[in-house]
């Protein structure tokens, strides 16, 4: 799939934002980790690594270089949740300090400036002096504090590295593109495999399937689509909803121009809406919400998404988001979900991102004193869960950190 200026199409453009597109498959499923790695605090994938002996006025360079091989860094902290969370997994473990040379200031790794220091002086002196090269730093134990060894001595090391996952920017249109004229960004996906997973895949990166509201946009879209290669259609942002000829925006914008092909909607043919890319006036039709069908996707860079809990009423197949999903993940909120007596409630959850030193999604068979079903954290997409005996289940997201990650949406359905 490719991303393209709604208005100013030209070929060049299309070769160079082919380097800029997410998900080669535009898929729901993904990691935001590398493989093997975990998220485990503040949006951070990091990975144990057992480096060997070295001695201590060399083993900085040796966690840089190593790091640097997987794409990382080694530990940088800039606040108390970082440095409480990393003395809790310490056992003499090296953090990413360096001596600039040019400043006579430790520093970062990275470069950042040593914006955070542990309270209480709760480290070595040499932190506050005129740096040197081959020392080392260290979190020697759970107390957090940061220790200095400049001894050419030789010991075992492990080390922790770790890289920051990515996040849709809600100020910005960030890997879509912007149409200067109303600020509205637009991408076309590959094949999703029906029009709810569709709008999953539009919503992890904080947009919506398109809404259409005049001819240009409507012609752009076509023609965005054709120069891809999208000749079968591409699935909108509408269903039945009992606005307009029936349909309404998901995106909650007003129903206000409509391109229907004669005829249409035709009852009992589906409750999706689809543009046919094929036809040169893009015209619109109704089709069943599981065929499949590649994805067109709007974001509004100034709209905010909903960033407070939600009491519902929730209905079997709706989509489900947490509190500020995908930007923000700090808000707790609870779910309360029915199926019809007689059933089990199944819940997908299509996808989780997560801290897992304190962030948990828990689900319970009915709303009160029930069991727990699941404890869920880190990474998780498209796994199902179900009731043991209720038709009730009780969600609750349990956020203690939330940082930097996008939190959880999910479906449910009577079984």
């Amino acid at each position: 799939h490719l991303i393209q200026r709604r208005i100013r199409f030209n070929t060049h453009s299309v070769g160079m934002l082919i380097l800029l597109l997410f998900l080669s498959a535009f898929d729901v499923v993904h990691s935001s980790c590398p493989s093997g790695w975990e998220l485990r605090h503040a949006g951070e994938c990091s990975e144990r690594i057992d480096i060997g002996y070295f001695y201590d006025d060399e083993v900085t360079d040796a966690v840089i270089a190593k790091c640097q091989a997987f794409q990382a860094v080694p530990v940088i902290i800039h606040d108390d949740g970082g440095n409480s969370y990393w003395a809790s997994q310490a056992g003499y473990l090296p953090i990413g300090i360096t001596c600039n040379t040019s400043t006579k200031r430790w520093e970062w790794f990275d470069g950042s400036a040593l914006s955070f220091k542990p309270a209480n002086n709760n480290y070595d002196a040499e932190l506050d002096a005129e740096c040197t090269t081959g020392c080392a730093w260290f979190i020697p134990d759970s107390s957090g504090k940061w220790s200095h060894r400049c001894d050419h001595s030789s010991n075992y090391y492990y080390i922790w590295c770790t890289t920051q996952v990515d996040k849709p920017a809600i100020k910005d249109c960030d890997n879509f593109e912007n149409d200067s004229d109303d600020s509205v960004c637009y991408q076309i996906g590959a094949t999703a495999e029906n029009w709810q997973d569709a709008q999953i895949a539009c919503r992890s990166y904080g947009a919506d399937l398109a809404s259409i509201h005049n001819i240009q946009e409507n012609s752009f879209i076509r023609r965005l689509a054709v120069s891809m290669g999208t000749v079968n259609g591409v699935f909108l942002g509408a269903t039945l909803s009992g606005k307009g000829k029936g349909f309404g925006w998901i995106d909650g914008t007003e129903w206000d121009y409509e391109n229907f092909y004669p005829g249409f909607p035709i009852e009992g043919l589906g409750d999706c809406l689809s543009m046919d890319t094929l036809g040169v006036n893009g015209q619109w039709m109704n089709m069943d919400c599981s065929n499949k069908l590649a994805v067109a996707c709007v974001r509004h860079p100034n709209t905010s998404y909903v960033d407070e809990c939600s009491a519902g009423p929730w209905v079997e197949g709706q989509i489900i988001y947490s509190p500020g999903y995908p930007y923000d993940a700090t808000l707790p909120c609870d779910y309360f979900l029915t199926v019809d007596a007689g059933k089990r409630v199944e819940v997908k959850i299509q996808l989780l991102e997560a801290n897992t030193c304190c962030d948990h999604l828990i689900l319970t068979d009915s709303y009160l004193a029930g069991n727990i079903v699941a404890n869920l954290t880190g990474e998780i997409s498209s796994n199902t869960y179900t009731t043991q005996s209720s038709n009730l289940m009780r969600v609750s997201w349990q956020p203690t950190d939330g940082m930097n990650v996008r939190g959880f949406m999910m479906s449910f359905r009577g079984v």
